[in-house]
């Protein structure tokens, strides 16, 4: 096995600064079909290829990680980390995936409200990562962290609001089926983020 003595941090880092970035590409692509249901086709194609871009970091990531004989931090957190931020993706492109499959002719407004967290939580997760590196920046990471759980509250609130007026309003049992399903992709990306934040925190704890 060939290990490698590069500056492993930066090379840790710059995937993580990678898979975050290319999440928040994904995110605001989510956004843009919510705002223009249109144009999903050509939106949805470019997801496809944000989606494959995550599995290839990821892929880089964990092949890396065996190779490497001192981490910047607890293997198993790196793991988790790189993960978690592609299972944010994940479930961004099912999310659009059901929307295309069940032949969805228009978003509906819980959608939107989730999109629209995403795309804060992504953004928010981007940063912290790029302010990880520096412990001086520590302060700022651990704000960023609240505002993460704090928006995945949020989802949970408007899923919660989505599904209840899905129940009120059950006149078509299709209906329900594919936006419960689609709502629920999409506050679980919220959830995901949380989880890289949590992340995230273990990590400036330990090295505290």
């Amino acid at each position: 096995m060939r290990f490698s003595f590069l500056p492993v941090e930066v090379r840790f880092f710059d995937h993580f600064q990678q898979a975050t970035a290319n999440l928040l590409d994904g995110a605001r692509v989510l956004q843009q079909i919510c705002n223009d249901y249109r144009n999903i086709e050509t939106l949805a194609a470019r997801l496809d290829e944000i989606e494959h871009q995550g599995d290839f970091i990821v892929h880089e990531v964990t092949n890396l990680l065996p190779r490497t004989l001192i981490t910047p931090f607890d293997p198993v957190d790196i793991q988790r980390l790189i993960d978690s931020i592609d299972d944010a993706l994940d479930t961004i492109h099912a999310a659009v995936m059901r929307m295309s499959t069940y032949q969805v002719t228009e978003i509906r407004t819980p959608a939107a409200r989730l999109a629209q967290l995403i795309v804060e939580g992504a953004t928010e997760l981007d940063l912290a990562i790029k302010d990880l590196q520096n412990k001086k920046q520590y302060s700022r990471v651990k704000e960023r962290i609240v505002q993460i759980n704090t928006l995945e509250n949020l989802g949970d609130r408007v899923l919660e609001e989505g599904l209840r007026n899905l129940s009120t309003h059950r006149d078509d049992l299709f209906d329900f089926i594919r936006w419960k399903e689609i709502y629920e992709l999409l506050e679980q990306s919220t959830d995901r983020l949380e989880d890289a934040s949590d992340v995230i925190q273990r990590v400036m704890i330990a090295n505290a």
